[in-house]
């Protein structure tokens, strides 16, 4: 594994077995390359892809899947800007590929490092934005399980009074970024509001007053576009 210079070519033994021993070997070859914070954001790319097409989370051994997911909390706790992107990214996959064991030891780490990321305006609107959206994430991978479920749902309300103030914010309106995918700051922050509306209804219709003026605002804009415009009808329609 060392062996290899820079990105390190993926080794095809590992990608033709899909026994546990290979899921093993996976994850600890991309433990090796999101071990330096400086460097993760090139290794994001083939990182994710492998996550996504492998999915070696769902079979790793215990100790291995800790130490990957323990690494992802360091990540989202780093000085460097591109690696807590980096980890951001990371923790929405990972997320979707653990139990409920696993998923409960990890889940507030993460869950309380995005909540600070998301409500910290000196990190900027895309970490910002992107951070909420993480978060939404996790509340949705909660809720397949009730106890889950539960206990994450107590971030919900201050996770909602962040994209609020992010909506009603007019320097976050149509900031187009590539740390959020290409698309405006504006739209991550009402699609995360749209999937808080279904993982947390609750919650969201508690501020529907405050939701209903920030989608008024949002349609009010000029350069929001057609598509932020639609999904901030929306939003104020699930708080009704």
């Amino acid at each position: 594994r060392r062996g290899y210079p820079g990105t390190r070519p993926r080794p095809k033994t590992l990608l033709a077995s899909p026994g546990l021993t290979t899921m093993v070997l996976i994850l600890e070859f991309l433990l090796a390359d999101v071990a330096q914070d400086d460097a993760v954001a090139a290794a994001l790319p083939a990182t994710l892809r492998l996550l996504r097409r492998r999915r070696p989370v769902e079979v790793a051994s215990t100790p291995v899947r800790s130490r990957w997911c323990g690494r992802l909390t360091e990540l989202l706790r780093s000085d460097c800007a591109s690696a807590r992107h980096a980890g951001i990214a990371l923790v929405v996959e990972t997320a979707t590929q653990l139990d409920e064991a696993a998923f409960a030891a990890h889940r507030e780490p993460w869950a309380v490092t995005l909540l600070s990321l998301s409500t910290q305006r000196s990190g900027g609107d895309a970490i910002r934005s992107a951070s909420a959206a993480a978060l939404t994430e996790l509340l949705a991978v909660a809720s397949r399980w009730p106890v889950q479920r539960r206990d994450a749902a107590v971030h919900a309300p201050r996770l909602l009074g962040a994209l609020l103030s992010m909506a009603e914010r007019p320097s976050a309106s149509a900031t187009a970024d590539a740390d959020v995918g290409g698309c405006s700051v504006e739209a991550e922050v009402v699609t995360s509001t749209l999937k808080l509306a279904r993982v947390a209804p609750h919650c969201v219709r508690a501020q529907r007053s405050r939701l209903a003026s920030a989608a008024t605002q949002i349609l009010l804009q000029p350069t929001g576009g057609a598509g932020a415009a639609a999904e901030a009808r929306a939003a104020a329609a699930a708080a009704e």
